[in-house]
C-alpha cells in the first residue's frame, strides 16, 4: 500500500456514485485475493460498515466494489435528506496476517445530507381501498402521493394503525427484508402490506397475535408530515383515513358474476364492467385488456371507479361491430388476496378453494 489511507463519502449529487463511501489508497493485492474468495456481505461490513443513524442502526444494504487499490461501497438507495450516515473502515479486517502496522488503521467518517429549502406542497391524495368498510383479512393498502417521494425513508416509521381508541395497532405491517419500501416505478405510489402471517389461520403469528383487524370495528391508517418527498421536503399536511371492517372475505373473485355493458358501434364510448366487489386497485388498473378477434390488443385508456366497484375502457379508435373480448389475467386479486384461481388464506376443507386453471379469463362482448 503506497501512501496514507483515507474514507470519504462522495457528496456531489452530480457524480457517479453519490451517497457511496471509498477508502483508498489500499493494499490492491489484499483486494484482489479477498474479492476471489466472493465474501459475504457479513465479510465486506467487517471490513467496512455503513450505516444510518447511530450505531446500534442496522447495516445499509449495498453493494461492495474493488477497483484496484479502492474499496468502495455503493449504497442501494440514495441518501436521504436531514439523515446522517456513518462508515467504519478497519484494515486489520482486510489484511489480518499483515506484518505493516500502517494496515491496522481505524478510519471512521459521517455525512448529513442537507435538507433543502422551500415550501412543502407534495400530499397524499389518496389512499386505496377507498371503501369505507373493509374486509376483516384485507391483504393490502396503497398510498397515492401527488408528486415523487424519497425512497429508503423508512416510511413504516411514519405510516401507523390505529384503532377507534387511538392506540396503534403493533406489528400490523409486513417488513420486509431489509427494509426495503415496495414503490411504484415513479415512487408516487407505496403499496403496504398487512403481515401475512397474521393473517393466514395456520401460520404462528396467527396463533400469537391474532388478525390486525376486528370485525366490527374503526381504524384509522396514519399518515404523518414528516414523510419527505424527492427534493427532501416533508409533506404539507398529514393524512388520516379511517374505516370499518367487516367479515372476512374468503370467496374466489369470479368474472360470471361480472356485468359488461357494451358500447356502441361507431363510437369511443367505453365498455363498462360493473363488479360485486371492490377489486384490488393496482392490479385492476393493469391485469384486464381488450383484444379483437383475431387476437390483437386494443389501444386505449383504463379508468375505474371510486370504489373499484368498476371498470372501463375507453378505445383510441371507434368500436366496429365485430366480436372483441376482455382478457383478464386469472391472477387478480381482491381486496383479500384472493384470485380468480385460488384463496389467498386456504385450511383443509375449505369449500370454493380452487377456482379457474385457465391461463386467461376471457369475457366477450360486441358492440351494439
Amino acid at each position: 500500500m503506497s501512501g496514507v489511507a483515507s474514507i470519504a463519502f462522495q457528496r456531489d449529487s452530480t457524480l457517479p456514485h453519490f451517497g457511496s463511501v471509498s477508502v483508498a489508497p489500499l493494499d490492491a493485492r489484499a483486494l484482489r485475493a479477498l474479492e476471489q474468495t466472493h465474501p459475504s456481505a457479513t465479510d465486506w461490513r467487517k471490513i467496512l460498515l455503513v450505516h444510518a443513524g447511530d450505531s446500534a442502526s442496522l447495516p445499509m444494504i449495498g453493494t461492495y466494489v474493488v477497483a484496484h487499490d479502492t474499496l468502495r461501497f455503493d449504497p442501494q438507495f440514495p441518501p436521504v435528506r436531514g439523515t446522517t450516515y456513518a462508515a467504519r473502515f478497519s484494515g486489520t479486517a482486510l489484511n489480518p496476517r499483515s506484518a505493516d502496522t500502517t494496515t491496522a488503521v481505524i478510519l471512521h467518517a459521517t455525512w448529513t445530507r442537507p435538507l433543502p429549502s422551500g415550501a412543502s406542497t407534495t400530499t397524499v391524495t389518496e389512499v386505496y381501498p377507498t371503501a369505507d368498510s373493509l374486509p376483516m383479512n384485507l391483504l393490502r393498502m396503497y398510498v397515492q402521493f401527488s408528486a415523487p417521494m424519497t425512497v429508503g425513508d423508512d416510511a413504516e416509521k411514519h405510516i401507523q394503525l390505529r384503532d377507534e381508541k387511538g392506540a396503534v395497532v403493533e406489528k400490523a405491517f409486513l417488513i420486509a427484508a431489509g427494509g426495503q419500501e415496495l414503490w411504484d416505478p415513479e415512487h408516487t405510489r407505496l403499496t403496504i402490506f398487512f403481515d401475512p402471517g397474521r393473517i393466514k389461520r395456520d401460520l404462528t403469528p396467527h396463533e400469537a397475535l391474532g388478525l390486525p383487524l376486528q370485525e366490527g370495528h374503526s381504524y384509522s391508517l396514519t399518515i404523518d408530515s414528516t414523510l419527505r418527498d424527492a427534493r427532501g421536503l416533508p409533506l404539507a399536511r398529514p393524512f388520516v383515513k379511517t374505516f370499518r371492517v367487516g367479515s372476512m372475505d374468503r370467496v374466489l373473485p369470479r368474472a360470471q358474476s361480472w356485468r359488461v355493458s357494451a358500447p356502441k358501434a361507431g363510437t369511443r364510448e367505453p365498455v363498462v364492467v360493473d363488479l360485486p366487489e371492490p377489486l384490488d386497485h393496482a392490479l385492476l388498473n393493469r391485469m384486464l385488456t381488450v383484444r379483437r378477434r383475431d387476437g390483437g390488443r386494443v389501444a386505449g385508456q383504463v379508468a375505474t371507479s371510486k370504489t373499484d366497484r368498476s371498470w372501463s375502457f375507453t378505445p383510441v379508435e371507434p368500436w366496429t361491430s365485430t366480436a372483441y373480448s376482455i382478457d383478464v389475467d386469472p391472477e387478480l386479486e381482491d381486496l383479500a388476496g384472493n384470485n380468480m384461481r385460488h384463496l389467498f388464506d386456504v385450511m383443509p376443507g375449505d369449500s370454493a378453494a380452487r377456482g379457474t386453471a385457465q391461463p386467461v379469463v376471457r369475457i366477450g362482448f360486441t358492440p351494439k
